[in-house]
């Protein structure tokens, strides 16, 4: 398709598609409002990728690698000009695009494309490692992105995704808190962003206070730790830093959730091979795409592996 540029540079690789696109869109309106938010944000020592990478074990990156909904860019940044790694970071939201683009400028290893997740504009078999944090679950059908994903995979290759946790396995605590949230979520969405920003800001201390400050005391404790671990919003650093957290959980009309067999089944019906899962404020999951002897075996029916 024709690549039209944004006035970063960056093409528009887009196949719009009115009759499904207006929930994404708007999902990605107003997570580029947050983006757009952070464009001084720094590239810190360590961000989401790097809690997947610990907590599933994965290898070090090489290759060509896709940042699967790049956002802001700070995985991206984070990874731009390692030796040895060329990285592309596809963002649907056109502040997601200028922030990855300003945050990797000068870097001819990386390179930023706003697009589909779904209808992807590369090749099949492309990619040497994909990761995906927190977008697939905000995709109208995540599998068919995931499927894509798995597309532009080549075989053998890993792809790695984080999506959000149902609550399902804990206990009515929980799922009553999760509730609350969900109710509030038809109202909160349809919020102007910057009113959401303001609520989210005002209420950024409360939740240090419920969660993140028990969540340390509990740490001192062994017999707590669990008890620490299980607490949303633990990772929070200060008293005001949780508004994103916050604006993230309440302003995106589209939001999927899963139990930790329904994150494993979606994997499964995407056609990867050796699913590892860990539960880290969520779901991480890995898998890798079949090599094609694999895939024969499969399509004969003569394949054990799951």
């Amino acid at each position: 398709m024709p690549a039209r540029m944004s006035e970063e540079g960056v093409p528009r690789l887009l196949e719009a598609d009115p009759s499904r696109d207006r929930l994404q869109a708007r999902t990605a309106a107003r997570y580029g409002y947050l983006w757009r938010r952070s464009l001084d944000r720094p590239v810190g020592p360590a961000y989401h990728f790097d809690r997947m990478r610990q907590r599933l074990s994965l290898s070090p990156l090489e290759g060509l690698v896709l940042d699967a909904g790049c956002g802001e860019g700070i995985d991206l940044a984070r990874h731009a000009g390692q030796p040895g790694l060329a990285v592309v970071g596809v963002e649907l939201s056109e502040w997601g695009c200028r922030a990855s683009a300003r945050r990797t400028r000068g870097v001819s290893s990386a390179a930023v494309v706003q697009g589909d997740l779904r209808r992807l504009p590369f090749a099949d078999g492309t990619f040497d490692f994909i990761y995906s944090y927190g977008v697939l679950h905000h995709l109208p059908e995540p599998a068919e992105g995931l499927r894509e994903l798995v597309r532009v995979l080549k075989p053998g290759a890993p792809v790695v995704a984080y999506l959000y946790e149902d609550f399902s396995d804990r206990g009515v605590a929980w799922r009553s808190l999760l509730g609350l949230v969900n109710g509030l979520r038809p109202i909160t969405t349809r919020m102007p962003p910057p009113l959401l920003e303001l609520l989210c800001r005002a209420a950024a201390p409360i939740a240090f206070l419920a969660c993140a400050l028990p969540a340390r005391l509990a740490r001192r404790f062994p017999g707590a730790a669990r008890l620490a671990e299980a607490m949303p919003f633990r990772h929070a650093e200060g008293l005001w830093s949780l508004w994103g957290d916050l604006y993230d959980r309440f302003a995106t009309p589209i939001e999927h959730r899963y139990s930790r067999a329904g994150a494993l089944a979606l994997f499964d019906r995407a056609g990867v091979h050796g699913v590892r899962i860990a539960q880290d404020r969520g779901w991480m999951v890995v898998g890798r795409k079949p090599r094609r002897e694999e895939a024969v075996l499969v399509a004969t029916g003569e394949s054990d592996e799951h």
